[in-house]
């Protein structure tokens, strides 16, 4: 069993990397680069990357102020333009990654190039003479042998993704079936305790800042917002008897299972805002467009941690890019076992 367990892991790797290279070669799952700095550290990167196909990487092209092409053993890239319009380039061309090969760059100009990295989700790579910039957390990765250090980027992609949206779709589609006649008393208590809709559907702000309408049991009365919407606060009179009920135990989420096999939402993630909110929360809190990295959650890490309701945003966007840029499968798990507790102690407002 030992040295057939050696075979078949030799074996296996082997098929992977080869049809992962096949795949490449066709322009699937390749990512694409665009390199800031089209200097001799920038060119290093290209050199790197001329010809080989083996990790899947090609140099889309440079941004730079000064140079319009960079050449490297008889491969010229573009220069795709100039720093300040970095944002344009990353969406004209769609970027997967961003190199940053400007030893000299100020911090100023580092915080620039990631506000506009972060508007189009693009991960960043630094070469570890800007490691002194640093502003946020770090991880050690590498590129054809060239040392890098990795700026937010999402832990979410390729098998993980894929992972997390299959136990998505079974868990909800179990959670739809298991739950689906006391959804229904929880409906007929709605209709018995006061007029109107058993669901209250809204806009929010999900994945790549695409909107949809979420679905929940309603726990207000009819006419809650006709002032406008705002935050709900303790002892709010716009809730129902059975709405508070429903808020305590977390119950009013449960229609959010549609959400879920939809794909507008994950069991897991940052909790989704209105459209509003999220205009005014990007303009008055840093990076938190990164939250939007993801699909939004039923449940996620700053709930389980109280930051519920009328909290600090500022305090609730730190815990959602943990999340996005710290995720595994044991702490979704962690995050739903937190959840179960605190639904069962009825501690969910």
């Amino acid at each position: 069993m030992w040295v057939s367990g050696i075979l078949i892991l030799a074996i296996g790797r082997t098929a992977l990397i080869i049809g992962v290279r096949t795949l490449n070669r066709r322009g699937l799952g390749v990512t694409r680069l665009v390199v800031i700095g089209a200097g001799t550290e920038g060119a290093e990167v290209l050199s790197r990357l001329v010809g080989d196909r083996s990790r899947g990487f090609h140099v889309v092209g440079f941004v730079d102020d000064f140079a319009t092409s960079v050449v490297v053993r008889e491969h010229e890239a573009p220069v795709l333009g100039r720093v300040n319009a970095l944002a344009a380039v990353l969406s004209e061309h769609d970027v997967d990654k961003v190199v940053v090969a400007i030893p000299s760059l100020s911090h100023e100009a580092l915080l620039e190039i990631l506000e506009q990295t972060e508007m189009s989700y693009t991960d960043v790579w630094l070469l570890p003479d800007l490691f002194q910039l640093m502003v946020s957390p770090v991880t050690a990765t590498g590129l054809r042998g060239l040392p890098l250090m990795a700026v937010n980027e999402v832990r979410l992609k390729g098998i993980s993704r894929f992972t997390k949206r299959s136990l998505d779709i079974a868990g909800a589609i179990v959670g739809m079936v298991v739950l689906s006649i006391p959804m229904l008393l929880v409906a007929f208590a709605i209709r018995m305790d006061s007029r109107g809709a058993v669901f209250y559907v809204q806009e929010r702000v999900g994945r790549d800042g695409r909107r949809f309408p979420i679905i929940k049991f309603r726990t207000m009365h009819r006419d809650a917002e006709l002032e406008g919407q705002t935050w709900t606060v303790d002892n709010d009179p716009r809730v129902t008897r059975v709405g508070r009920l429903l808020r305590r135990y977390w119950v009013d989420e449960l229609p959010q299972l549609i959400n879920v096999i939809r794909g507008d939402m994950s069991l897991v993630g940052p909790r989704p805002e209105r459209s509003a909110y999220v205009q005014q929360f990007e303009r008055e809190y840093s990076r938190y467009m990164v939250r939007h990295k993801e699909r939004a959650g039923m449940t996620g890490w700053a709930q389980v941690n109280g930051l519920r309701g009328n909290s600090s945003i500022d305090q609730r966007t730190r815990y959602d890019l943990f999340y996005v840029e710290n995720w595994s499968l044991l702490l979704d798990l962690r995050i739903l076992m937190r959840t179960l507790r605190i639904i069962v102690h009825g501690d969910a407002v």
